[in-house]
């Protein structure tokens, strides 16, 4: 217990260090500020608009789970309702999961020009079974079928295809005439292999046997409309993989992915990576405290091997725990720091014991997917007061911005509700506190209350 204890102090000292240095560096620098408002805000009208669909996939079920009754009906009544997409263009719909493949539906958003496959998060059982097979699997990424028709009737061409002879007779002339007739074979592409979390990349692959032909028929019969694939939790894990498998086989139509609270999907060569190609477009945002992103087998794993070195090394705990402000068990560091006994050599020290902690905690562990925005403010972070919710009126009278778009400042005690990119290495290491497993911290109703606030244009500033 007491291993835990210190782990956990010694993760939130630096925690807190770190936010203190940043809001430092924040002050300096207000034009980056407002340049990457900009450039949040120039997505944030899809990030709002497509919550909405990832959202629906979870049917009345979900919605009623979620206390919004008045929306209760059908499936597809709560689909047309929360979207406002007519009934004619709903394409596909199947509500029922099973083991490794997740409830989805296909829809055309005609006011955006894009077919939209939207894949529901965890709802049943059967879902949660998808979620726990959580090992890591390579998988190929599908080709571009047209890749592989040849033309008759070419020459070898600059682009490294290769050229077959075929002869052939003319009977009509009466003689066997040899004749060449080149065949142009185009060299297939590379192959690719990815890696991602197991139980997503056999959901993926269902879904894809499930919904490839019909969203290629869509596609060809909406020549100006784009591929989106959406979903929450789970949905947002399957997405992210379903849109690397197919990266070349729709890459002409403009293939996206938006993903809300998605779990640990990518290694991070992957989550990385898929930022610097052309054919990946994946978005995920993530909310404050959401207790699924930092949750991988590699995470519980490096936090059971530090856990196990404190047991082993009883000096080095209890000099944790001194330093940290725990004595006998019980925490004094907020006395600790108000009374600013907890020096900078503390800290460096604290920083050091980590340092030593984190060479032991080198499993594999996988990362939230693609492009990562973190999302906070009220709605998603409860040390708010959540009294004053609602009330835009401060104590003054005076009027209180109720959301912000990649401004600085720390998101824990701010009262704006800020969107901003982060790096994947943020979340690389699972943090112990208690509230560590808040799954209301995850509903999806959160995302789309607080990102629809966000996207109200006269409160981004």
């Amino acid at each position: 217990m007491l291993s835990i204890v210190a782990l956990s102090r010694l993760q939130h000292v630096l925690d807190s260090d770190t936010r203190d240095d940043a809001n430092d560096s924040n002050r300096n620098k207000n034009d980056k500020e407002r340049n990457n408002a900009t450039i949040n805000a120039q997505i944030l009208a899809d990030l709002a608009h497509y919550c909405t669909f990832a959202n629906a996939a979870y049917g009345w079920k979900g919605f009623a789970f979620c206390g919004r009754w008045h929306f209760l009906g059908g499936n597809s009544r709560i689909l047309m309702r929360s979207t406002g997409i007519d009934r004619r263009d709903i394409v596909a719909t199947n509500w029922h999961s099973k083991v490794n493949r997740p409830a989805y539906y296909i829809a055309r958003d005609a006011n955006r020009k894009a077919i939209v496959l939207s894949i529901r998060g965890s709802l049943s059982p059967r879902d949660i079974l998808t979620d726990l097979c959580a090992s890591s699997e390579n998988f190929i990424v599908e080709d571009d079928p047209t890749n592989y028709i040849g033309s008759i009737g070419e020459e070898e061409g600059g682009d490294g295809s290769t050229t077959k002879q075929s002869n052939t007779n003319d009977n009509d002339a009466g003689s066997a005439i040899s004749a060449t007739t080149p065949i142009t074979i185009p060299t297939p592409p590379p192959l690719m292999v990815g890696r991602a979390h197991k139980g997503m990349v056999d959901a993926a692959r269902s879904v894809a046997r499930m919904t490839g032909r019909i969203i290629s028929d869509e596609l060809n019969s909406h020549p100006d409309y784009s591929l989106v694939i959406v979903g929450h939790s789970l949905g947002g894990g399957v997405a992210a993989v379903l849109h690397y498998m197919w990266q070349r086989r729709f890459s002409n139509r403009g293939i996206r992915s938006f993903g809300y609270g998605s779990p640990c999907v990518f290694p991070l060569n992957i989550t990385r990576g898929g930022l610097e190609s052309d054919n990946i477009n994946i978005t995920t945002v993530m909310g404050t405290g959401d207790p699924f992103a930092t949750i991988s087998l590699g995470h519980i794993a490096d936090v059971t091997k530090a856990l196990s070195k404190l047991c082993q090394d009883r000096g080095l705990r209890k000099e944790i725990l001194k330093r940290t402000g725990v004595v006998g068990g019980l925490t004094s560091l907020m006395d600790k720091r108000k009374d600013n006994r907890m020096t900078r050599e503390d800290y460096e020290w604290c920083n050091n014991a980590m340092t030593f902690l984190r060479k032991q905690m080198d499993s594999e562990k996988l990362y939230p997917p693609g492009k990562i925005y973190h999302l906070s403010g009220p709605l998603l972070d409860f040390q708010q007061n959540l009294d004053n919710f609602g009330d835009t009126n401060d104590n003054n009278g005076k009027q209180r911005t109720s959301s912000r778009v990649g401004g600085g400042g720390d998101a824990t005690t701010s009262t704006t509700a800020m969107l901003k990119s982060v790096d994947a290495i943020m979340f690389n290491e699972l943090k112990l506190h208690a509230r560590m497993l808040d799954v209301s911290l995850h509903i999806p109703m959160r995302y789309e209350m607080l990102l629809r606030r966000l996207a109200t244009p006269s409160e981004v500033f």
